[in-house]
């Protein structure tokens, strides 16, 4: 071993000599902290231990609380600005790690200082959590094959310092807690939370294609589809989203609550690593082999996610008293099993109510190729050619009509919203009233019809499924604007509460 200088700087003051007795500390957890190498906010001057480049640490070896591990370097860096040496827990160099925290490990020690001396030639290291039996042992190996270990004990009286002594001597210093209190940590601990990482610019973002969520405790699949032209039309406001469910109805889709379960899997983050490299029997273990659910996220960029998880576990703090509930889940490519909060796992509890939109229609009226209404033995028949509102023809019912009075007309429509969303019912009796809109491209269709629950709701099926309930008023109020169309002097009525 290459001995490296313990260059002691004169004005230290010894506070040996003023009696062992006011360190007998109970052992605290040191505070974690992922600062780099900074100079003492102590009066006390400051001593080298090691005065190495970082980057040049080849090998971490840690034995702590949890048990032995290694930490191995798997890019080298030169040091300038971000470019430092990468590292991996040993046997895990494929999971996903926490680089960042990976770093401090070499950047904080190093190149280490101490805070001054607390005891030279120490008979009873046990006082300062230094012996075998608790200090957390840790021997750097560096490039040009020399190697320095180390031995990191209780905190100090004031927290911010820790115990500390080279493995080949008994003299015992303090050091900053920051530069050591990651040694601490499990192997477990240095795999990153993050089950797959986002693009930094949300610009950034892969378009999601498709969406599907398919659960044991639903008997349809959800299936929500990129729509390129609301991705692209502005004209609506923001008000209808990317994507729209397919399945296990049409509807357009909250931008808000839909968000999240769209694209919700880049940057998820786990409470924990469970299980790396897991076992057949760890798969088994956590319910993975025949998994509670699925969600799959097919992106544009060629790359396909699947996400599966098991059943529901709460877990207690017995602490406070409070329960959180988690899952179990693995990504494919990613030999882990991960421990996810249900917060966070929006799949496993999320329904088509939860994400639906209460807007029924969202066509951009001079989108619309052909609109059909009826109530009752009222029934409208437009065709509109033409992209905006200086180029558009309408008629009605096969003659010229006046598109403005047109586009307030399918304003009121564009105003249609759901009481509540209704996957479950099913049409019973005469229907009361039809809406059907095509585009004019033929890229959209959808066929609206209305039928009685009761004496005040009305169920509306998309495309023949249970998709919404509204007010049975609201067709009261269609028919009388229908009724109203030709005299201009009479504004729509747009309120049927």
């Amino acid at each position: 071993m290459r001995k490296k200088a313990l260059g002691i700087i004169g004005g230290v003051v010894l506070v040996a000599a003023l009696g062992t007795a006011s360190f007998f500390l109970l052992r605290n957890a040191p505070e974690e902290d992922s600062s780099s190498v900074s100079s003492s906010d102590s009066s006390e001057e400051s001593i080298s231990l090691t005065s190495e480049d970082p980057n040049d640490v080849t090998s971490i070896d840690i034995t702590n609380g949890s048990g032995s591990f290694a930490v191995v370097r798997t890019a080298e860096g030169t040091g300038t600005g971000d470019d430092h040496a990468a590292y991996a827990v040993s046997g895990w160099e494929d999971l996903p790690m926490d680089t960042s925290t990976l770093w401090t490990l070499s950047n904080n020690t190093a190149s280490m200082e101490a805070n001054g001396v607390v005891e030279e030639n120490c008979s009873d290291l046990e006082k300062f959590g230094l012996d075998d039996a608790e200090a957390i042992a840790v021997t750097l190996h560096f490039a040009d094959g020399s190697d320095y270990s180390f031995r990191v004990g209780n905190a100090a009286a004031d927290a911010s310092n820790t115990y500390f002594a080279p493995a080949d001597k008994d003299t015992v210093y303090t050091v900053k807690t920051s530069l050591v209190a990651n040694f601490s940590k499990s192997a477990t601990d240095f795999l990153s939370t993050t089950m797959l990482e986002a693009p930094a610019d949300t610009n950034d973002y892969p378009i999601v294609n498709k969406l599907t969520v398919e659960r044991k405790d639903m008997d349809y699949t959800l299936e929500l589809d990129y729509d390129e032209d609301a991705a692209n039309n502005t004209n609506m406001g923001g008000t209808v989203a990317s994507h729209e469910m397919v399945s296990p109805v049409p509807a357009y889709l909250s931008v808000d609550r839909s968000t999240p379960v769209v694209t919700g899997m880049f940057g998820l983050k786990a409470e924990k690593v469970a299980v790396p490299h897991p076992s057949a029997e760890d798969i088994a273990n956590a319910g993975l082999d025949d998994p509670f659910g699925t969600a799959t996220m097919a992106c544009a960029d060629g790359n396909t996610y699947v996400l599966t998880f098991g059943e529901r576990f709460t877990e207690k703090d017995e602490e406070n008293g409070t329960e959180t509930a988690y899952y179990y889940a693995m990504l494919n490519g990613v030999d882990a099993i991960y421990q996810v909060t249900e917060e966070n796992l929006v799949w496993a509890t999320t329904t088509p109510t939860d994400i639906a939109s209460k807007m029924v229609l969202g066509t951009y009226v001079w989108d619309v190729g052909s609109l059909d209404v009826s109530v009752g033995e009222q029934k409208f028949q437009f065709q509109v050619t033409g992209s905006d509102k200086d180029t558009a023809v309408v008629t009605l019912n096969g003659e010229s009509t006046d598109k403005e009075r047109y586009r307030q007309f399918y304003s009121f429509l564009l105003n249609t919203t759901a009481e509540t969303v209704k996957l479950d019912g099913e049409p019973a009796g005469e229907m009361l009233g039809e809406i059907h809109v095509k585009t004019q491209d033929g890229k959209f269709e959808r066929d609206l019809q209305f039928y009685a629950i009761d004496e005040f709701t009305c169920l509306i099926t998309a495309d023949g499924k249970s998709a919404y309930t509204c007010r049975k008023t609201y067709l009261d109020t269609l028919l009388n604007n229908m009724n109203i169309y030709d005299d201009t002097s009479q504004d729509f009525t747009t309120n049927w509460s």
